[in-house]
């Protein structure tokens, strides 16, 4: 009962607080947006992982033409969900790399980089960018073998460039198969859609929808994520608000135990003073439904939980980004399985020291469920920190790591993933691109024949219009 009512204040105070303060002021008709290049220097208008291949709406994509600032601060992003229970963005988990060639064109090497970016095709009044890629790799597995693979991916995305509100819609897919050795067959995809709509100088409201397909927790089977999310951010006077609602549908094709709907709903209130440090604070409240019982135990994993935490973003020239800390707790229906509940954290940044280096860096906590038998589900950190060099206009060096702690509540297992990555890119011109990228993966686990290292490297063409 106490546990109800706990979730119950947890709801209510975040609907209360999430209700819009419209502002009665009129739109402005004087301001008049103004004009960025296709690659921002300012990294605080462009998104905090620029590998991930996820995009804000307020976002530009790297190569495209001239587009129009709307006369909200650019520098504040689109609402984001961040509670737990929503699925790990397929960035953290995919398991294609790819070599990201961005670097911020300041200075005297703008004018250089811009020679070798794509300049996309307009179609009314939205901008269309196309990439393929084709790569030829080996692959080493402690536990399967060696592997020889062909190596597909595909993206198309389009934005408008309106000088108020904004769509932008992306497909993408990934596809890996074996030529020898392992035999299996890797697809990816995702596809979305985005819009930001101004009501007034200080109101927006945010919406999305989405569909991914990528690993499951366990490694061993994909699953399909349908998603969609209704924001409303305000910005006026020193207290910013920023809240949505958001639906996952998750359709696991192994294990269909897994199959769930989770619901959830966030809050952020933030001191919009215009310093470079603004200090937030964020809750959130949510629940998942699963439509069986856990294979391993016939016992349902239905339940209903919280989070709260305080960060700080910061926003200046050569830098963006935000960082928090704070607590989850997931309380599960049935009473013979643990609750699940640990210390949380989330951080994203980009980092320009110099007009050839970039460094960006993304940190997630989600409660990833499992029909392991005992196990209420897995508490899962995960960390990414990514370096990119120029060096010449048109070839770059990128090395990186990631790391993924999975604590799984109620048993003892746990599993830590180490991944190292690197790679080199050479434009030929605007369309064309050779690389090389490497991985390599340590899984160590503390139950038996949990540990294996995979280890890949990978030729790549890529076409970008």
């Amino acid at each position: 009962m106490q546990r109800r009512q706990t979730f119950r204040v947890l709801t209510v105070a975040s609907a209360l607080l999430a209700a819009p303060a419209f502002a009665q002021e009129a739109d402005d008709p004087d301001v008049t947006p103004a004009l960025r290049t296709s690659l921002p220097a300012d990294p605080s208008t462009t998104s905090s992982d620029l590998t991930s291949g996820e995009s804000d709406a307020t976002t530009p994509k790297p190569g495209t033409d001239d587009f129009a600032i709307p006369a909200l601060r650019p520098s504040l992003q689109a609402t984001e969900l961040r509670t737990v229970a929503r699925p790990v963005p397929p960035s953290l988990s995919a398991k294609l790399p790819a070599v990201a060639p961005s670097l911020p064109p300041v200075t005297r090497e703008a004018d250089a980089r811009a020679e070798y970016e794509p300049l996309g095709l307009r179609l009314g009044s939205f901008i269309v960018n196309a990439t393929t890629s084709t790569g030829l790799g080996v692959r080493h597995h402690s536990i399967q073998g060696n592997e020889t693979f062909v190596r597909s991916t595909g993206e198309i995305d389009a934005r408008s460039d309106w000088e108020r509100n904004s769509l932008e819609m992306r497909l993408g897919g990934a596809y890996r198969r074996s030529l020898s050795g392992i035999d299996e067959k890797l697809p990816e995809g995702d596809a979305s859609i985005a819009g930001r709509f101004d009501l007034t100088n200080a109101d927006r409201l945010t919406a999305s929808a989405g569909w991914t397909l990528r690993d499951d927790t366990s490694g061993d089977g994909k699953e399909n994520t349908f998603s969609g999310t209704l924001g409303y951010e305000r910005f006026g006077g020193r207290i910013g608000l920023k809240t949505g609602l958001g639906i996952d549908r998750t359709v696991n094709e192994t294990d269909t135990t897994l199959d769930n709907t989770a619901l959830s709903s966030s809050l952020r209130l933030s001191l919009d003073s215009g310093a470079i440090l603004q200090p937030f604070v964020e809750v959130g409240a949510f629940g998942r439904d699963f439509d069986r019982a856990a294979a391993g135990d016939g016992i349902s994993r239905n339940g209903v939980g919280g989070e709260a935490k305080a960060g700080v973003s910061v926003a200046r020239d050569n830098m963006a980004g935000e960082v928090a800390l704070g607590y989850g707790y997931e309380w599960l229906k049935e009473s013979s399985l643990s609750d699940i509940s640990g210390l949380i954290g989330s951080a994203s940044f980009t980092w320009d020291p110099s007009e050839l280096l970039r460094l960006t860096g993304i940190a997630s906590t989600s409660f990833a469920p499992t029909s392991a038998a005992g196990a209420s589900g897995v508490l899962k950190r995960t960390g990414e920190l990514t370096v990119t060099y120029a060096l010449t206009p048109n070839a770059f060096v990128v090395s990186g790591g990631e790391l993924t702690l999975e604590d799984y509540a109620g048993i003892d297992r746990d599993v830590t993933t180490t991944t190292l990555k690197a790679g080199i890119g050479y434009k030929i011109n605007r369309t064309v691109e050779l690389g090389l990228d490497g991985e390599h993966k340590i899984v160590r686990s503390n139950q038996a024949g949990g540990d294996y290292t995979d280890s890949s490297v990978t030729a790549t063409l890529t076409l970008r219009q």
